[in-house]
C-alpha cells in the first residue's frame, strides 16, 4: 500500500511539473509568422536566422507572450531623445555613438559593443530563459536589428527575431522617417527609460571606445 501510495504522489508530482512548465515551453518553440514580404528586404536587413517580424506584429506576439524578451539595441541618445517602447525590457546598444566624428564631419562614428553578447546573455539567464527563448530585436529601422541578431545567432541563440521596420521606420522620397515603424504605427511609447531598463556600460567597453581611434 505504501508503494502504491508513493508512486501515486510521484505520478502526481510529475503531471504537476509538465503543466507548470508548458507555457515555458510553449513560448520557446513558438514560431512567429510575419505577414512581411521578406523576399523584399533590402539585403541588410536579413539574418543567418530568417526570422521577421514587423513592428505591430512584434507589439502584438509580445502583448499574448510576456516570456518573450523584447530589446531595444539602438544607442542610448536615441532612447533617451526619441522615447523607446513601452513594452521594451530593456536597452542593450549594439553599436554606440563615439565622441569621433565621420571623415565629412557630419555624423558622430559608432564604435562595437563588444559586451553585447555577454549583456543579452545575462539578461537571459535573470529572465530564467536560455537560448532557444524567444527574443525580439529592435533598432532605429531594421538595420542594425540584423547586425545584433547575426551576432546572438554566432553566440548559439537560435530564436532571434529581427523587428524589420524598428522604431523609425524606412525613409521616404524626402528622406523622413514616415514608410512604417514603432512611431509611424501609433504603439505605446514613452521618454521613460527606467533603472531597471536602462544599459550600463563596464569598464572594459569605455576603454574600447577610446582605443579604437
Amino acid at each position: 500500500m505504501t508503494k502504491t501510495l508513493t508512486a501515486l504522489k510521484n505520478l502526481v508530482a510529475g503531471l504537476f511539473l509538465v503543466v507548470a512548465l508548458a507555457p515555458l515551453q510553449a513560448v520557446q518553440a513558438q514560431e512567429f509568422e510575419t505577414k512581411a514580404d521578406v523576399f523584399e528586404l533590402a539585403i541588410n536587413k536579413t539574418t543567418e536566422l530568417g526570422l521577421y517580424l514587423t513592428s505591430t506584429e512584434a507589439y502584438k506576439f509580445k502583448k499574448q507572450n510576456a516570456k518573450v524578451l523584447f530589446l531595444d539595441v539602438r544607442t542610448q541618445a536615441e532612447v533617451n531623445f526619441l522615447g523607446m517602447p513601452d513594452i521594451a525590457d530593456a536597452n542593450i546598444p549594439i553599436k554606440p555613438l563615439s565622441s569621433v566624428l565621420t571623415d565629412d564631419g557630419k555624423k558622430y562614428q559608432r564604435w562595437d559593443n563588444l559586451e553585447f553578447v555577454d549583456a543579452v546573455t545575462d539578461m537571459v539567464k535573470r529572465k530564467g530563459l536560455n537560448k532557444d527563448s524567444a527574443l525580439f530585436i529592435m533598432c532605429r529601422n531594421g538595420k542594425g536589428s540584423a547586425i545584433a541578431t547575426n551576432r546572438l545567432a554566432n553566440a548559439g541563440f537560435t530564436n532571434v527575431y529581427s523587428v524589420i521596420d524598428g522604431y523609425e521606420g524606412d525613409f521616404d522620397k524626402n528622406g523622413k522617417h514616415t514608410v512604417n515603424g514603432w512611431k509611424n504605427a501609433g504603439l505605446p511609447w514613452s521618454y521613460g527609460i527606467g533603472l531597471e531598463r536602462a544599459y550600463r556600460y563596464k569598464k572594459k567597453s569605455a576603454e574600447q571606445e577610446w582605443n579604437s581611434f
